[in-house]
């Protein structure tokens, strides 16, 4: 019994590795026989890798952001107020000072461990000249520590200290002070801690920098100042009863790398903001990987159905097939993979540089740390297991036997040959091995009568295949059924003589599926200079993977004689390359049903706001894209169907021949036309949609007129989305009497003359988002956290251009930090914005790639259709046109969809936020359609160009 198990054992052990063996092989024969095929997929996985390996070192770095330590690095610890604010667990970071009261540097000086206690505080002090510089105490460059250039501190209330920035000499004077030094640093103005007290305020300071006595660990320091401030009940300088009912208003005790948070107060918001950002592409860059991985592998596998239906047919076994396809497919992935994980390190490091430095300008570091490099390694895995899994569904569909049309009844036991030749055998049937491959000496001419055509190319190189089935053969049954050959069409007056589409007596199977051959191309030359001549070859070697041809009804006649031999037996019409049909009701309804929720999420656009709007238009243009992906072989056919009697008209013999292509695999048209409609609807989309922003916000602003010197700063709404807890930031603008009767905001209701203190005037978006209306009572959060309610007394419609919220600038000015200093770009808008153009450029760039390499991959499996044209008499100039027509047709189809597809969502997007009709600037969108048309040229004319 255990011998018998033993044996039982080594011999499935020596079965898998012969399966494993011959998986091995086929792989290898594969590999070197479709070299430009898996070429092109070796360049696409490399760029999808690379792109991949940069979001990810990008994302990695993002979220080990950090503020910038400069101002307080000599200082171990610092206190300050808590720069966020809360609502039932959910928190943002402020844009404004919260100030700490100056009794707590007092409280601090009393702690044994703390040697000195230094205060900060930061104002404004104007010039005869008009122009306003920053003042700061000069005991505060001691935390970072800037010192002396020249000159001297300054001692009496009338010195200044000058920053070297400012390019001020020893002995001028400014703002009425004189300057006795200068000193490294940011561009200030340095005063004595009395003189700059009296001009930023008594009562609060910014940030206390505290300094050990000797022997004190920072540890121990922080420790200290963290009890002392706890049994004090220190808080920050709000009022109790303006202070939000989640904020506790405790200090915060910082050391570390913590402390840049005491210092750019715009670092953290935008940390926050990048994070979202990225969070959102990286999303969008593997659903746009993943489309256009699974299209090119299904695509580059599909040309080859016929040969793995053949090599099923003579054996193989499909866990073979599945072994074969995915080590060719890892075999080419995994070297891209790699080598694009490799590359993506530098590149990254070459493109990050400048987005590193415009954030040190907001005081965020964006740190690339060594352990973080290995990070595209992962991508790269990814990547080769996406490849892997694209292609077990493609190998499943190309390996199965399929039954061709009108094949019934009388099919020989286990249905007709995949590939045309004789009957797959049941599974009792008895399998003879494959003789060794020899060439054909002669051509065989099919007879003339009853004969409709030829053979599939690439029959030359194709293996023999033995009979098979359950009984003894005998004679010219027991001979290798051999794919034969068809013999050239004569060229008359060098034009081809097309076969009907469709229609009564029409032989499917005179013509290799998927091409249109003539259905007289069997026929040898009666006249000219080729006469009773017959080609030797039809066409390469790689086409293995197309159907036999039929069988003639006469008798077959020897090599290169007139005799006839023994008779052949009759075969079933090829079968067809095994395709998604494109009449398939379950793929059909799919499609129509993907796309109607894609529809529905882009109508519910129009009732959300903002945000909302924006995730919802971009939603639906994912959903769309992949219905279209399921109805493209449909909509191919109907564009033809369409197209048809202009293109021939038109076109000549290439329009024919690309009607007839067209037709007979509306599913390889219909995989060209996806990645451009998910390139063109994609672009549109994100172009349109900033584009629509920027243009709405152009127009109000030009409407409204100057907003210049109102006071600009953000205000804070607390909100409910879906039962989670949300807080909102909004662009606010405070406006004295006389600067709002600069303005026309467009009023919709109510009356902004009674705008004051402790009333605002809302946009006519954000008060539908709230509720709100004329004479109601909101609740809004200033800046630096403070709560305040007001009561609403106008509505206005130019939001964009002057923010969400109208305010008194008397009522907002004690919540800004710096309400004299003039305006300046905010570099973390413009970082966003350069970050998210980027990364669209990259995505349409991948799916470009995908639109070449597709279409190369298409191109490069119908060689073997264009040399058997060529054979039967087509021209050069006939297949150029034929690609041409077929190109063209690909490009504007994909365009136009794509464009369909991206108008609804933005159109949603657009009325729903703007409430203007959406805009695409002509340039962005003339560079969209020549590099979609470019890119469609060069995949569908260059390779056919190559021998």
């Amino acid at each position: 019994m255990n011998g018998a198990t033993g044996d039982g054992a080594r011999s499935g052990a020596r079965g898998a590795r012969g399966r494993a063996g011959a998986a091995a092989v086929l792989a290898g024969a594969a590999l070197r026989h479709q070299r430009r095929s898996w070429r092109t997929v070796f360049v696409a996985v490399l760029a999808t890798s690379l792109l991949l390996g940069c979001f990810a070192l990008a994302v990695t770095t993002v979220a080990l952001g950090r503020p910038a330590v400069e101002r307080y690095a000599a200082a171990p610890v610092v206190v300050t107020a808590d720069q966020t604010t809360h609502h039932r667990g959910a928190q943002a970071p402020l844009t404004e000072r919260l100030r700490i009261p100056a009794s707590v540097a007092d409280l601090l000086r009393s702690v044994p461990e703390v040697a000195r206690v230094v205060t900060d505080r930061e104002f404004r002090v104007p010039a005869d000249d008009g122009t306003t510089y920053p003042g700061r105490p000069w005991e505060a460059a001691e935390l970072a520590p800037w010192g002396l250039r020249e000159g001297r501190a300054p001692e009496a209330a009338g010195e200044v200290v000058a920053s070297a920035d400012l390019d001020l000499p020893v002995g001028a004077r400014v703002a009425g002070y004189r300057v006795v030094g200068v000193a490294d640093g940011p561009a200030a103005l340095w005063f004595t801690a009395p003189e700059a007290a009296r001009l930023g305020g008594q009562d609060n300071v910014d940030v206390i920098g505290v300094l050990p006595g000797p022997g004190v660990s920072t540890g121990a320091l922080s420790t200290a100042v963290r009890e002392a401030l706890d049994a004090a009940g220190a808080v920050d300088a709000r009022p109790a009863d303006e202070r939000p009912a989640d904020d506790t208003g405790e200090l915060r005790v910082l050391t570390g790398d913590g402390r840049g948070a005491a210092e750019a107060l715009g670092a953290a918001p935008l940390w926050r903001d990048l994070l979202a950002l990225f969070g959102a592409i990286s999303g969008t860059v593997l659903m746009v990987a993943g489309l256009v991985l699974a299209t090119l592998i299904t695509r580059a596998l599909r040309h080859r159905a016929g040969e793995l239906a053949l090599l099923r047919a003579v054996g193989a076994q499909p866990g073979q097939l599945r072994a074969t396809v995915c080590r060719e497919a890892t075999a080419v992935a995994l070297p891209a993979a790699l080598l694009g994980a490799a590359l993506a390190v530098p590149v990254f490091a070459l493109l990050w540089r400048p987005v590193t430095a415009q954030a040190a300008t907001a005081g965020l570091t964006l740190p690339v740390v060594p352990w973080a490099l290995p990070a595209p390694l992962l991508t790269a895995a990814l990547t080769v297991a996406a490849v892997a899994l694209a292609a077990l569904p493609a190998t499943a569909a190309s390996g199965r036997p399929t039954t061709p049309r009108g094949s019934g009844k009388n099919q020989p036991p286990g249905g007709p040959a995949p590939d045309g030749g004789r009957a797959v055998p049941p599974p009792t049937a008895t399998r003879h091995p494959l003789p060794q491959r020899r060439q054909p000496t002669a051509m065989e001419p099919p007879a003339r009568s009853g004969a409709t055509g030829a053979s599939t190319c690439g029959a030359a190189d194709a293996p023999e295949v033995t009979a098979v089935g359950p009984g003894p053969r005998t004679g010219a049954e027991r001979r290798p059924a051999r794919l034969t050959e068809a013999s050239a069409e004569p060229r008359v007056s060098g034009r081809v003589t097309l076969a009907p589409d469709d229609g009564p007596g029409h032989d499917r199977g005179a013509a290799s599926p998927g091409s249109a051959v003539p259905a007289d191309a069997g026929r040898t030359d009666t006249h000219g200079p080729r006469a009773g001549r017959t080609p030797d070859r039809l066409c390469g070697s790689r086409s293995i993977h197309r159907r036999a041809g039929a069988a003639t009804d006469g008798p077959e006649r020897g090599p290169g004689t007139g005799s006839p031999t023994a008779p052949a037996p009759a075969t079933p019409a090829p079968a067809a390359p095994p395709t998604l049909a494109a009449g398939s009701a379950g793929r059909r309804i799919g499609g129509l049903v993907v796309l109607g929720l894609g529809a529905a999420s882009a109508g519910s656009a129009v009732a959300l706001p903002g945000d909302g709007a924006a995730a919802a238009a971009g939603a639906a243009v994912v959903v769309m894209v992949i219905g279209c992906a399921l109805l493209g072989p449909w909509i191919a056919g109907w564009v033809l169907g369409l197209l048809a009697r202009p293109l021939r008209r038109l076109g000549g013999a290439g329009g024919w021949l690309a009607v007839a292509h067209g037709r007979a695999d509306s599913a390889r048209l219909g995989a060209a036309i996806v990645p451009i409609v998910l390139v063109t609807a994609f672009a549109v989309v994100q172009l349109g949609a900033d584009a629509s922003v920027r243009h709405a916000t152009a127009e109000q602003a030009r409407a409204a007129g100057s907003a210049e010197g109102a006071l600009a700063t953000t205000v804070l709404t607390t909100r409910s989305e879906l039962g989670d807890p949300v807080i909102d930031r909004h662009p606010a603008l405070g406006v004295t009497a006389e600067e709002l009767r600069a303005l026309d905001p467009g009023v919709r209701a109510g009356d902004l003359g009674a705008l004051g203190p402790g009333t605002v005037a809302v946009g006519a978006d954000r008060a539908r988002a709230l509720g709100a209306g004329v004479g109601d009572t909101l609740t809004l959060r200033y800046g630096d956290g403070t709560e305040a309610r007001l009561r609403v007394v106008a509505v206005y419609e130019r939001s964009l251009a002057l923010g969400a919220f109208l305010l008194d600038r008397g009522q907002l000015a004690p919540h800004v930090t710096d309400p004299d200093a003039p305006p300046a770009p905010a570099p973390a808008q413009d970082l966003e914005r350069r970050l998210s153009t980027a990364a669209v450029a990259a995505i349409a760039a991948l799916a470009l790639l995908a639109v070449c390499s597709t279409l190369t991959v298409i191109t490069v499996g119908r060689r073997p259709e264009r040399d058997l044209l060529r054979r039967v008499g087509a021209g050069r100039g006939q297949l150029g046109t034929m690609l041409a027509v077929e190109a063209a047709v690909v490009a504007v189809t994909g365009l136009l969809l794509g464009a369909a597809v991206a108008a609804l969502p933005l159109t949603a997007f657009s009325w729903a936020t703007l409430h203007a009709p959406p805009y695409l600037p002509p340039g962005q969108a003339a560079a969209l359609v020549a590099a979609v048309v470019l890119t469609t040229a060069a995949g569908s004319l260059l390779p056919a160009l190559r021998r």
